[in-house]
């Protein structure tokens, strides 16, 4: 858990988490703005259950540092733990979620990531749920999971999926990247496969419309690095070029030569992403209301 001061939210997050009826797991929350409001939680939730393990930042890191480094501190306290995921300090996660995820990457050694379907809550306290799936289950060829994650694919929604661990690792974890979730969970594709549960178990706060700006002030809470005034698409090749093509990381599975084949066409199926998202954009502004596949709002908001 990637915590960031949310005292009023915190116990009901860590009371569903800790109600999960798959009971082997632990919390390991990385506070990025401590603060004795929070403290006074996490005490009260320490002193009932020893799966919580509390470690404040000495300095704040922003948001890819701190969800970085509770991937890390997991893996450092945890390391035969075979799954990972992250959560946060203000959703809502139904019961039998972690057990449903657990059952899908036990059953389906090829899947990678697993994640289920999700609801809207609003701040007046409205519910919608999102329907719309996205799955690579069966497709063999990374190429193909690339271009349907081109189509299909909410990052944002999948990041808080389960991981396999290793593959997480792999694939390099965050990245100081605009939509990080993005590219760890395309890169990820390279290595395996996605499923999209059909149940709704995972009740997710809605903060506010997507913008580079806003994501900038979050990630980096000092000096913003030069890099991420470029296209993002660009930044995302140029991660996965290193990775898989330079690094060959994707060893023994993928290749260096085919890590850089995989890194071009993922450039090219984000720039054909990014011109249709634009599209959708001016689409809003002259007054059309809805796209094929639902609403415009929902569609850019995702995005």
């Amino acid at each position: 858990m990637p915590a960031y001061h949310r005292p009023d939210t915190l116990p009901r997050a860590l009371e569903t988490l800790l109600s999960q009826t798959f009971t082997s797991l632990a919390i390991v929350i990385v506070d990025d703005q401590p603060s004795p409001e929070v403290n006074a939680v996490i005490d009260t939730y320490r002193s009932i259950d020893r799966r919580v393990i509390y470690e404040p930042n000495p300095s704040r890191l922003g948001m890819i540092g701190n969800w970085k480094r509770a991937f890390d501190r997991g893996r450092e306290l945890f390391p035969d733990s075979e799954y990972f995921a992250w959560v946060s300090d203000h959703d809502i996660w139904h019961p039998r979620w972690l057990e449903v995820l657990v059952e899908a990457l036990d059953r389906h050694p090829a899947v990678v990531l697993a994640y289920p379907l999700m609801e809207r809550v609003y701040a007046d306290g409205q519910r919608r749920g999102v329907w719309r799936q996205f799955s690579t289950v069966g497709m063999t060829s990374p190429l193909a999971r690339l271009g349907a994650s081109n189509r299909g694919m909410t990052a944002g929604n999948c990041v808080y999926g389960l991981f396999r661990s290793d593959v997480l690792a792999r694939a390099g974890v965050f990245r100081a990247v605009l939509a990080p979730d993005r590219q760890i969970v395309v890169q990820c594709l390279v290595l395996g496969q996605t499923m999209h549960v059909p149940e709704i178990l995972w009740h997710r706060e809605v903060a506010g419309m997507f913008s580079y700006g806003r994501q900038r002030r979050m990630f980096f809470p000092g000096r913003v690095p030069a890099h991420t005034y470029l296209p993002m698409p660009v930044q995302h090749f140029g991660v996965m070029l290193w990775d898989f093509g330079i690094r060959g990381r994707g060893r023994p599975e993928v290749g260096r030569a085919a890590g850089a084949v995989y890194a071009w066409a993922s450039l090219w199926y984000s720039v054909r992403r990014e011109v249709v998202k634009r599209a959708i954009e001016y689409a809003r502004r002259h007054g059309w209301k809805r796209s094929r596949s639902g609403t415009l709002d929902e569609d850019v908001a995702e995005a």
